[in-house]
């Protein structure tokens, strides 16, 4: 995957890249801190995480996003931690145990989505959220968490059984 068209990187770099960044932005800090961070993506704005150092020496500002167009209950700061907290605890179980991950790429491997979901259920409301990856914009990486339509899935599972 290029970042600035002179660096390389495997999905599962860049997934534990996400995830150590995600950790740091809202479990490694105050709540106050989290909380704020959360505040900005849950209104539709992006906010700045860190700044990154590569192996080829360059810098990459890592953002976040949120995008909340298939979520069907309501979300609140506690919840959002709880899948995300979810998210992360499967991004590890699958790195450590060197599983192949759901990876699903544009054509020119700028943004990647990582089907790996968290879900949460109230009643008959199911959401599901995941992570994508856009390294679209040079010395720029902005992790995209999105919420995503569970009946695509009940869909291919019915028609596969």
């Amino acid at each position: 995957m290029a970042l600035y068209r002179t660096q390389s990187m495997s999905s599962e770099k860049l997934l534990t890249i996400a995830a150590n960044v995600l950790h740091k932005a809202f479990y490694d800090c105050t709540r106050l801190d989290a909380k704020r961070r959360y505040q900005f993506i849950h209104d539709g704005r992006a906010v700045f995480l860190v700044k990154l150092r590569v192996e080829d020496g360059s810098e990459l500002d890592v953002n976040l996003s949120l995008e909340r167009s298939e979520l069907r209950g309501k979300l609140n700061f506690s919840l959002f931690r709880q899948l995300l907290g979810a998210l992360l605890a499967s991004y590890a179980k699958l790195l450590n145990e060197k599983q192949p991950l759901n990876v699903f790429a544009d054509e020119q491997q700028q943004r990647w989505v990582y089907l790996i979901p968290a879900a949460f259920q109230s009643g008959e409301t199911l959401d599901m959220l995941v992570l994508a990856a856009n390294l679209s914009q040079p010395g720029a990486l902005t992790l995209e968490l999105m919420f995503i339509d569970p009946e695509q899935f009940r869909a291919r599972e019915a028609a596969a059984g």
